[in-house]
């Protein structure tokens, strides 16, 4: 069992790049890469059950508080709802300083004002979240969050509308050195590669201080 873990911490790892532009395995480079799947919390692409199903057009809601660089609470006709906003990918808060600074500038731009939601293909995530392109009057919130520098593109399809949206900012980020991409100080692991290492981190953790549980798998 640990060699399967070495093994998947190695496919992990492949690919892991910061916004330097290094590579974390020689000859790879992914800095080019778009479409991704996310390690840790993969996308339902089946239509939600009724009870979660949000309406195709716009939604007007008022945001109340924000917890990370892509993650936003709101109120919607008096129901509070989580949703995570398409195609956007931003800095854990424990990767200092990008994610604390992910949030702030989330934050700066919708907290406490009204937004307009509009969903794609897939409405919800697996934890019952609203996927959501989010506006502030003409402002594409998804699309500024990237153009800034403060979270990077990740698209996964079927929600896959703005990909070339995303793709112009976030090459405009990277030529102008915004945010995570500032050569001073550009952010060293990619957030869906950090989350995953920190899984695969935490296994190892309990597979050396356990080796008892390990024996009896």
């Amino acid at each position: 069992m640990l060699l399967a873990a070495v093994l998947l911490l190695s496919v992990l790892l492949t690919g892991c790049i910061g916004a330097s532009g290094d590579v974390s395995r020689e000859g790879v480079d992914h800095s080019e890469v778009t479409l991704v799947v996310p390690l840790d919390r993969p996308f339902s692409f089946v239509a939600p059950p009724n009870h979660v199903a949000v309406a195709g057009g716009p939604v007007r809601a008022q945001v109340v508080s924000v917890h990370d660089g892509n993650t936003i609470t709101v109120v919607i006709d008096g129901r509070t709802e989580k949703a995570r906003l398409i195609g956007v990918d931003a800095p854990e808060l424990d990767q200092e300083p990008w994610g604390v600074q992910s949030r702030d500038a989330l934050r700066a731009l919708v907290d406490g004002r009204m937004v307009r939601l509009e969903t794609d293909v897939t409405k919800r995530d697996q934890y019952k979240r609203i996927l959501a392109y989010v506006y502030v009057g003409d402002m594409f919130v998804n699309v500024e969050l990237i153009r800034v520098g403060h979270a990077v593109m990740y698209t996964v399809p079927p929600n896959v509308a703005h990909v070339d949206d995303y793709r112009k900012a976030q090459s405009e980020a990277r030529e102008a050195g915004r945010g995570l991409w500032n050569p001073a100080q550009p952010l060293d692991v990619m957030p869906d590669c950090y989350r995953g290492e920190k899984k695969v981190t935490g296994y190892f953790v309990w597979g050396a201080v356990d080796s008892a549980v390990i024996s009896k798998a």
